[in-house]
């Protein structure tokens, strides 16, 4: 059995039994995001941690959606699509198009691999050899590599009950390759940390923690998951190299005892506004990429790229993402049903 607050999660943000605080933690993440890209402040950049965080995030989800709750392989991959593809779609399809018309050539190759989530690895240009907007892809193509392996481990019959070690073994490979990528430098593979199989062990770490921890969650004090966050986030600032690999644990660790931890910061996670960022984070996380690279050329600076960036991810949100998702859903339940 899951814990009382998994069995409340909604497959689909903004759902009515949606738990509040989990909005909230994904609002934090893509504030992280916004402030690395757009508001440089000495010594403090949240990119990279708050990508690390929507990891936890989705690894403690994932974890909970087919080990726990045991959704059926078809209705997940149907859940996943329709909260991903409609507004990934359009982005793609907007940014190429627009590469195109500017005259940036690219082979039918790149736009396959990066419509694919194979763009990190696939052509041998990579993700970040190109001047279009995509560089941010590489932490969506971790993502759905990951869910992809989740859910081959659900199929297995012999791994029942033993998910969350296997799970945990494989975030602790991710953070020994991580190592070894350090170790032998430039023959490291030229995406480096951002592979899925160093990137994916926030994810992994976090859903095998998530399949173990119930034992725990009587034991962890109320103050535990905030000391655990706000010290990988000081880590994430100034910890030396290897410091890096205690993040996915630290993080993993507060992600998954929310739960317990004080009401004074569930309610902070659930104020209002992180709960509206953490429900547009996709587009948000999507569209502030252009804007990023376009920044220092717009009249205004990084304050207008911001502002434009939320201008444009609400629309996408409004009108393609949030329809076009709950269309679906009724869609194949109706199907479901008939």
């Amino acid at each position: 059995m899951g814990r009382p607050d998994e069995q409340l999660l909604a497959p689909a943000p903004g759902g009515a039994d949606h738990v509040d605080y989990l909005d909230g933690w994904r609002g934090l993440s893509i504030l992280g995001v916004l402030q690395g890209h757009f508001l440089w402040l000495p010594g403090l950049d949240g990119g990279s941690f708050g990508v690390s965080m929507f990891f936890v995030l989705s690894g403690r989800l994932m974890a909970n959606i087919l080990f726990v709750k045991r959704q059926p392989l078809p209705v997940f991959y149907r859940r996943r699509a329709s909260r991903i593809l409609p507004a990934f779609v359009l982005f793609v399809a907007a940014v190429f198009a627009a590469s195109w018309t500017w005259g940036q050539r690219f082979t039918a190759a790149e736009f396959w691999s990066t419509l694919f989530f194979l763009r990190t690895y696939y052509p041998a240009s990579g993700i970040w050899g190109t001047g279009m907007p995509i560089g941010h892809l590489w932490s969506l193509n971790v993502e759905e590599h990951c869910y992809l392996l989740m859910s081959l481990l659900a199929l297995v019959p012999l791994l029942r009950g033993r998910e969350g070690l296997w799970l945990l073994a494989i975030g602790f490979g991710c953070i020994a390759t991580g190592f070894v990528y350090v170790r032998i430098g430039a023959a490291a593979p030229r995406w480096g940390a951002l592979g899925t199989e160093v990137a994916g062990a926030a994810l992994f770490v976090s859903a095998g923690y998530r399949l173990s921890c119930d034992g725990l969650q009587r034991h962890v004090p109320p103050w535990l998951p905030v000391v655990t966050l706000l010290t990988a986030f000081v880590l994430a600032q100034r910890g030396p190299w290897w410091s890096q690999a205690l993040l996915p644990l630290l993080l993993a660790f507060s992600v998954n005892h929310l739960g317990e931890s004080g009401a004074w910061f569930q309610r902070l996670l659930s104020a209002r506004l992180l709960r509206r960022l953490g429900l547009w984070s996709f587009s948000l996380y999507l569209w502030q990429q252009p804007f990023f690279q376009l920044k220092s050329t717009l009249p205004g600076g990084a304050l207008a790229g911001l502002g434009a960036a939320c201008c444009v991810a609400l629309l996408s949100f409004y009108l393609v993402e949030k329809p076009a998702r709950d269309w679906l859903n009724r869609r194949w339940r109706s199907d479901r049903a008939r």
